[in-house]
């Protein structure tokens, strides 16, 4: 892996390459997703909903950050931050949506492959592949952010306001007021105590583990890539 990357990074026709592919796969995934909203019933609440999940906005990220690394001459350490943030989300995406996810879905389109499994592997080479800054290993927690303003705004915004539009257009996905099964209080034995003790118990510590993995892990593999 360490030789594929030099050779990346000797190149910089490779380079683009690598993150014109990212923009592709990126703009397919967001593009379809937005289009399969506007061409059925209610067009722009089916749009505007479709922009609050998670897996929407961490594609968004990560073809923000292609274009960025194509078409912005000066990147500082914010777009470094930005990158690895990208990063844990879109790891996050495919990693939730695999495991805890498809377990209610009956089927799984290429839509869904593009966005969870195409993409979160695309960035993850381009990440470590073509991307050569990276966060000091003690700053892996900047990618704890987003997530938890996330969730702050699901029980806040998002389901109060828009929650029984959501249940209302979206009929065949389970738990639809609240975006995704795994936040809706009603799911656990325990109601809101047993949602606590998941996502601040179970899910936050391992978003937590994995940021401070892959950061731990960019680390090493540049530093082995001067060595």
């Amino acid at each position: 892996m360490k030789n594929i990357a030099r050779r990346i990074r000797d190149r910089e026709k490779s380079i683009k390459i690598f993150a014109y592919v990212v923009l592709f796969w990126g703009l397919l995934g967001v593009g379809l997703q937005t289009a399969r909203s506007l061409l059925g019933d209610s067009p722009l609440e089916y749009t505007l909903i479709t922009h609050f999940y998670f897996t929407t906005q961490s594609n968004i990220l990560i073809t923000i950050v292609a274009i960025l690394f194509l078409f912005k001459q000066k990147k500082g350490q914010g777009f470094t931050i930005l990158s690895f943030i990208s990063l844990i989300n879109i790891t996050v995406t495919g990693i939730v949506f695999h495991i805890l996810l498809t377990p209610y879905m009956s089927h799984v389109s290429v839509l869904n492959h593009v966005l969870h499994t195409i993409n979160p592997l695309l960035y993850i080479m381009f990440y470590y592949l073509v991307l050569s800054d990276h966060l000091e290993i003690k700053k892996f927690w900047v990618s704890l952010i987003y997530p938890l303003i996330y969730m702050a705004l699901v029980y806040t915004i998002i389901e109060p306001i828009f929650g029984d539009l959501m249940e209302q257009l979206m009929t065949t996905f389970e738990s639809a007021r609240y975006v995704y099964p795994f936040l809706d209080p009603s799911n656990y034995e325990r109601g809101i105590a047993g949602l606590i003790s998941f996502n601040l118990g179970v899910l936050a510590p391992l978003i937590c583990f994995i940021s401070f993995l892959l950061n731990y892990l960019k680390f090493r593999f540049e530093k082995n890539l001067l060595a």
